[in-house]
């Protein structure tokens, strides 16, 4: 087998083991009567009772409870990671270190990394040159999310 054929196959095969994992997410979700998931692409499937073991897990880093309640205010809209700084009053290298202690924390949990809130990379700013990271809360999530913080 030739080099591109067994990455074409190899590819296949993650694609079908990412849909079966989707598909197993969802059906614990229905069994444990936690709501359906909500898909979040790349971020994974997430049900209530997922998105309420991170926060008891993560809570107690400022910078990490700033990600949430910025994003939870404004589902759906992108929030930058300036906005996140001025809210948690961090400096940006500690910001940045609570975010990947987050995604390590995620890692532990779930066997993978990843978020309950989507994120990408911003444009250039045109006088400095640098991306800025973007985030944002599906509308289901801030709903979870919300109330599990009452």
């Amino acid at each position: 087998m030739d080099h591109s054929a067994l990455r074409a196959a190899v590819v296949a095969a993650l694609a079908d083991v990412e849909s079966l994992n989707a598909k197993l997410h969802g059906l614990l979700g229905e069994i444990d009567g936690t709501d359906t998931a909500v898909d979040l692409g790349r971020q994974g499937l997430w049900t209530k009772a997922q998105v309420a073991l991170l926060w008891s897990k993560t809570n107690h880093l400022p910078g990490v409870r700033a990600l949430f309640e910025a994003t939870a205010e404004r589902p759906g809209e992108k929030v930058t990671f300036t906005e996140i700084l001025q809210r948690s009053g961090l400096p940006e290298r500690q910001q940045s270190n609570e975010h990947a202690a987050f995604s390590r924390i995620s890692a532990q949990l779930f066997k993978e990394k990843r978020w309950p809130i989507e994120n990408s990379q911003g444009s250039s700013d045109s006088t400095t040159g640098k991306a800025e990271m973007l985030y944002w809360m599906d509308s289901r999530i801030a709903t979870w999310w919300r109330d599990i913080t009452q």
